[in-house]
Formats: structure tokens, sequence, C-alpha cells
């Protein structure tokens, strides 16, 4: 039965991932549009998927933004050892996004979009190794 779960619960890893990636890209579209700050949120979104995929892989599944960044330090960086330095990375999104998103009388500057945008790909990309390694235990 194990076997079985565990097949489901990797194509949902996987899922979640390319999801990460397809936000990754309409992050860039946006941003060489014009579109800062949506170009912020959706590279955010990036880093949000690749987290969650990465609590699935735990067996964990959390219902808010907050609890995904929470249980993704306590449990994928304090207890599965991704770096702490990049998991930074994910709050640091997360607030880039809540700017973005509803401070709409601060917009940022644009070369904060380039580099939420390069630190939410910097991320995705350690999930992806981490995602890798745990499966190859």
């Amino acid at each position: 039965m194990r076997g079985g779960r565990v097949g489901r619960v990797s194509d949902s890893e996987d899922q979640l991932l390319k999801r990460a990636r397809t936000e990754l890209r309409a992050a860039h579209t946006l941003d060489s549009a014009g579109f800062s700050d949506q170009a912020t949120s959706r590279a955010y979104y990036g880093a949000f998927y690749a987290a969650e995929s990465a609590l699935l892989v735990l067996g964990e599944t959390r219902s808010k933004h907050s609890g995904v960044i929470s249980a993704f330090g306590r449990l994928v960086v304090k207890d599965g050892g991704f770096d702490p330095e990049l998991a930074s990375e994910l709050r640091r999104l997360f607030e880039l996004r809540n700017a973005a998103d509803y401070s709409w009388l601060d917009a940022q500057p644009a070369e904060e979009d380039d580099d939420s945008i390069d630190a939410a790909e910097r991320f995705v990309a350690g999930v992806e190794r981490w995602v890798e390694n745990r499966r190859q235990r």
C-alpha cells in the first residue's frame, strides 16, 4: 500500500515543481512586458509551489502561505538539511509579494523585480535538488 501512495505523492510533487517552473516563466514574461509587481508575485508563487512540493515529499501539507513557510523552515530546513540561507529567500519573496500585491502606493524599484525572479529561480532549483536527493535515499 505504501508503494502505491508514494507513486501518487511523487506525481503530485512533480506537478507542483512543474507549476513552480511555469510561474517563473510567467514572471519573466511579465517583467519583460513592464509588469513588475505582477512579476514579483509570480516569482513568489514559483517558490511557494516548490516549497509545497518539498513538504509533500515529507508527507506534509499546509493550508495557508504562512503555514507553508513555517513548516518549510522547521521540517525541510531544520530537520531535512535544506540550505538555511537559500530557504530565507522564501520568506523574503513572500514579503515582496505582499508589498507588490497589497501596497499599490509603494511601487518597488524595477531592480527588485529581477532580484525576486533570480531569488525564486535559485530557490526552486534548490528544492528540485533537495527533492531528488530525498528520492535517492
